[in-house]
């Protein structure tokens, strides 16, 4: 693995970054201001994905995966529907990407600070390479619309405690502009907890709310099935 991206500084605890955090009427208005997906597509695809994962049960290890996976195919497939703009990239990492607003977004569960402005937000696991590269190419401001940059969806792990009580009304979810990472100094490979989030733009989805059903998959016009698709013949 090539290290060559961790420099001196990297490897050490990062100095507290000073942070805007939004919620509520705040958030909603951010996320128009910024150009970033509205809250209401991201409920749709963590409550889809959700339903899925509780289909599975424990004998199935690829379940955590696989609500990852199936939360960032209908973040795509509702971005898609709504803006056409936004394109699906699933090289090395996928990532959602709207060149036209210079905004590329990356998804991932986050720690226990989802939603809660006092603590600090990261990722549930530690990430690896590409995270690590696109919060480094991160050097503008969140608001610097002349440069690329990389927002975290973070939603919660299926372990996260909004799962497990039964009595907590709200399950949170953020849209984060980390411009800093930790890296982790006993393993010799790129091993990094995304950091120093300079905006955290913070939602709530009602858990009291009917689970949301997955919708029917956008075929895309190459993939459109036609007559001449098919060869019938008719034997008499």
């Amino acid at each position: 693995m090539n290290l060559n991206l961790l420099d001196e500084e990297s490897i050490h605890p990062s100095e507290p970054t000073p942070c805007d955090f939004f919620t509520g009427e705040a958030a909603i208005q951010k996320v128009k201001e910024l150009g970033l997906p509205s809250q209401e597509i991201i409920k749709q695809a963590i409550m889809i994905g959700d339903t899925d994962f509780r289909t599975h049960t424990q004998f199935n290890p690829a379940r955590f995966i696989g609500r990852w996976g199936k939360i960032g195919e209908q973040l795509a497939l509702l971005l898609r529907k709504s803006d056409t703009s936004w394109i699906y990239h699933n090289e090395s990492q996928p990532r959602i990407e709207n060149t036209a607003k210079k905004i590329q977004i990356i998804f991932m569960s986050g720690n226990i600070a989802l939603g809660l402005a006092d603590q600090v937000l990261s990722s549930h696991c530690s990430k690896g390479l590409m995270t690590l590269k696109n919060i480094k190419e991160n050097q503008s401001t969140y608001s610097d619309n002349s440069k690329l940059r990389t927002w975290i969806l973070y939603f919660p792990s299926a372990s996260h405690p909004a799962y497990k009580g039964i009595d907590i009304p709200t399950i949170p979810f953020e849209f984060a502009y980390p411009t800093g990472f930790v890296q982790n100094p006993k393993v010799d490979k790129i091993s990094i907890l995304p950091a120093n989030h300079t905006c955290r733009i913070a939602f709530e989805i009602d858990n009291t709310l009917p689970i949301k059903a997955d919708p029917k998959p956008i075929l895309e016009p190459s993939n459109e099935i036609r007559p001449d698709d098919f060869d019938i013949q008719l034997v008499v």
